[in-house]
């Protein structure tokens, strides 16, 4: 799928129906969105970044966690249901949520640290050297004890470039990540790397 077609493809989703995947409906998607919120290691995180967010579900979830949080998505629907979503039900939160239109591998926020990056349900529609540009662009922008997420869908479907365990594959190992953790169902494949290879107990000193 090129990069036009994405565009076009995603836009039409969201403009024809506000939920396509029904993400704040479905009991599956509630509980993996709850899922990969409490395995990240850290209680609060400076500044995340979340691509492909969608209708902002998750990037409600994500401003409770972080104290900054930029979201973005190629369609400009996606990005006005997510401005919407988080300036009326979470306004609390607004001030500290940017969203904005941009393709990503490509239109990725230059000069930018993080120290949350969230790869959810978007890089098995990107070819393998986007995926291999993906993973470049994570590295060079993820702080020195940053944590990085990926969360992919694992069944067949059309618009699939990629198989998500292939995907996960070009992240792990990485030279200086270490991954904390991984949870695999037959739905759905959840990794999580840190540039900090010291598990939760040893982060609050419990263990040396």
């Amino acid at each position: 799928m090129t990069i036009t077609n994405r565009h076009t493809h995603f836009q039409q989703l969201y403009t024809q129906d506000a939920d396509p995947w029904k993400v704040r409906q479905r009991w599956y998607e509630q509980r993996k969105r709850s899922l990969l919120m409490a395995c990240l290691p850290l209680q609060r995180y400076r500044r995340a970044f979340e691509p492909a967010c969608g209708n902002g579900e998750l990037t409600a979830a994500l401003a409770h966690r972080a104290e900054y949080v930029l979201a973005t998505d190629l369609s400009p629907e996606a990005v006005r249901l997510t401005q919407q979503r988080i300036h009326k039900e979470h306004p609390s939160d607004a001030s500290r949520v940017t969203v904005r239109q941009q393709i990503v591998p490509q239109d990725w926020p230059e000069d930018s640290t993080f120290d949350l990056i969230v790869i959810s349900e978007m890089a098995y529609y990107l070819p393998e050297h986007e995926v291999v540009n993906l993973r470049d662009r994570c590295m060079a922008s993820l702080a020195d004890n940053g944590t990085l997420v990926l969360c992919h869908w694992r069944w067949p479907f059309a618009d699939r470039q990629m198989d998500s365990a292939d995907i996960h594959a070009r992240f792990d190992g990485t030279p200086g990540m270490h991954r904390l953790m991984q949870h695999s169902e037959a739905d759905f494949l959840l990794d999580i790397w840190s540039r900090n290879p010291s598990s939760i107990a040893q982060l609050e000193g419990l263990v040396p």
